[in-house]
């Protein structure tokens, strides 16, 4: 799964004559149900990916990721495959009674670890920070100012490198809790990155729109990527989510084929 920091809620309901809250009645982060538009309640989702060729030719599975959730529609796990369901990489994430992660590791093919991630909180889900830790566990990124809408999604920070100078920045735009777009910047404030999404009216996404720059390490020279795809839909479940996606190049050439296999409670 992309590399994510999951949503977190900024407030709870205020309780007359300054009694205490029950923990039932207050918000709860938005499960990853809701931000990956899925519904059913599903306990996994399995996702394979075929690249198809300039002939047209789809080509054999290419790679498989499997995601599981826990009973509240919070991502506990997620492991990543090649076609021949060899391990890449899997990933563990760990959420408060809440729903707030305050968590979350990667290891890679021989269960050796690669990077980790812990998150802050001044109360429940008011974000203080986050750090991530390389695969020897030494910090090499921390998070701070970081911003979220009324629904709890995020919507910018600054990373810092351990000494304290500034690494990036990023921005994160939301049509409720559906991600549409976001940009990052380096420590000068050059653009490294910006992406769009346009959503159906079921909240699927129908067209991305993403620019790159990289800089040449030898000649410090700028290049810049821009890539613009367009997805179809091919299927749906008895629960009206998607099973085939096709993604489509800007010039209307099919490239890969994405098939979910999704598996419910019930």
């Amino acid at each position: 799964m992309r590399v994510k920091i999951l949503p977190v809620v900024l407030i709870i309901f205020i309780v007359s004559c300054n009694q205490k809250q029950p923990v039932a009645d207050a918000f709860r982060a938005p499960s990853d149900w809701a931000g990956e538009n899925l519904k059913g309640n599903p306990t996994q989702v399995e996702t394979d990916t075929y690249k198809i060729d300039s002939t047209g030719k789809t080509g054999p599975l290419d790679e498989k990721n499997i995601e599981k959730y826990d009973s509240s529609g919070y991502t506990v796990s997620s492991v990543t495959m090649n076609g021949k369901d060899s391990v890449k990489s899997q990933s563990s994430f760990m959420h408060g009674a809440d729903g707030f992660m305050t968590s979350m590791e990667t290891t890679g093919a021989k269960n050796e670890k690669k990077s980790s991630l812990t998150i802050q909180y001044d109360g429940p889900g008011k974000y203080s920070g986050a750090k991530s830790y390389d695969s020897t566990g030494k910090m090499d990124v921390y998070y701070k100012d970081i911003t979220s809408n009324s629904l709890g999604m995020v919507t910018g920070g600054k990373g810092y490198h351990p000494d304290s100078t500034l690494k990036m920045s990023f921005v994160n735009e939301f049509d409720s809790v559906y991600y549409i777009g976001g940009n990052s910047k380096d420590s000068v404030g050059k653009t490294t990155y910006s992406g769009k999404q346009t959503l159906n009216d079921k909240k699927d996404v129908v067209k991305s729109e993403e620019m790159t720059v990289t800089t040449d390490p030898k000649t410090k020279k700028d290049s810049t990527k821009t890539t613009i795809t367009t997805y179809t839909y091919d299927g749906w479940d008895s629960h009206g989510n998607w099973t085939q996606q096709t993604s489509i190049n800007e010039k209307g050439k099919p490239t890969k084929i994405v098939k979910r296999i999704i598996v419910y409670k019930d």
